[in-house]
């Protein structure tokens, strides 16, 4: 049996330092400018034992705040510091008129809570998905009806904002469904040491489904909610030829994670992987949109990302 550990200021401090400096994934990442030794010089400076325990914490937040990263965070049971995605840019989306003007009263869903709708457009002419969340269960035979559905359609667009994520194997089973034929996507770096570059590289790739494939134009509908397993989906699909991404750069979250705890009973999360696509892209800060265009807060007559997919598409 091993003596329990100190919960000292200092202690936990350093506890909580080597943990993140040796597990987390995105120190090198050039999109976040990171530099390790500065941040922990600064605020080991800052430590002491004659500190609050919501002075440390402040510190601990001041780090989460440095990786840029919505996927980190701390709590101390009262408190969570996270990195604030929504706060950087208008979220685009106001979901009243999407309910009366796009999706109205006649649309149909899939899954076992309904929270996936589709209908038509433009006098049939184009599908419309509404997926606010990967965090239900889906069956490819759902998404084979679904897209029978929209068999005669010119297009589908697939309406992501405001995603926050939920399960990346459900983002990657509807990515499977737009493409006939395989495609590499990336490359997933997963964390596998205490060194700044001790990684296991994993090679991702999209795969056909063996049902119904829908290979005509489709425009994901993106803004800064959409995040996680909703970053899997988008960087899944980017590969393909028939699709557009149109809205607002997305919130990223391209990592994996592990947790823990401190000695002193914080709960910890932090990202421990990184996916890097094809062309060397780091994703963890966001995707940027092929169009990008900006919804209108004082027009209540119309979405306008919606309605620049449906020209995309005619055209």
């Amino acid at each position: 049996m091993e003596a329990n550990p100190e919960t000292t200021n200092t202690a936990i401090y350093e506890e909580y330092w080597n943990i993140i400096s040796e597990k987390y994934a995105m120190w090198n990442n050039p999109d976040k400018n990171l530099n390790k030794e500065d941040i922990h010089n600064f605020t080991s400076g800052l430590v002491n034992e004659s500190l609050s325990q919501d002075s440390l914490f402040n510190i601990f937040a001041y780090i989460i705040l440095q990786l840029k990263d919505g996927h980190t965070w701390i709590s101390n049971g009262d408190s969570t510091a996270i990195y604030d995605i929504e706060a950087l840019d208008d979220i685009n989306l106001n979901q009243d008129i999407v309910d009366s003007i796009y999706l109205k009263n006649d649309y149909k869903t899939i899954g076992l809570h309904n929270r996936l709708k589709y209908t038509f457009l433009n006098n049939e002419q184009i599908g419309y998905i509404e997926l606010r969340g990967f965090g239900d269960e889906y069956l490819d035979e759902e998404v084979d009806k679904m897209l029978n559905y929209f068999s005669k359609t010119k297009g589908i667009i697939f309406d992501v904002r405001e995603n926050g994520g939920g399960d990346p194997f459900m983002a990657t089973l509807f990515a499977r469904h737009f493409t006939n034929k395989k495609y590499f996507i990336g490359n997933e770096y997963f964390k596998t040491g205490p060194g700044i570059n001790d990684f296991s590289a994993s090679k991702l790739y999209i795969i056909p489904a063996e049902g119904v494939k829908y290979t005509k134009p489709v425009m994901i509908l993106t803004n800064r909610l959409c995040f996680s397993a909703t970053t899997s989906f988008i960087y899944s699909m980017d590969v393909l030829p028939n699709v557009k991404k149109i809205g607002r750069r997305t919130g990223g979250g391209s990592g994996s994670t592990a947790d823990g705890f401190l000695a002193n009973g914080w709960h910890w999360q932090m990202s421990t992987s990184e996916f890097i696509d094809l062309n060397g892209k780091h994703l963890d800060n966001g995707i940027d949109p092929d169009i990008n265009v900006k919804i209108d807060t004082l027009d209540s007559s119309k979405d306008e990302i919606i309605e620049r997919a449906i020209k995309e598409i005619l055209n």
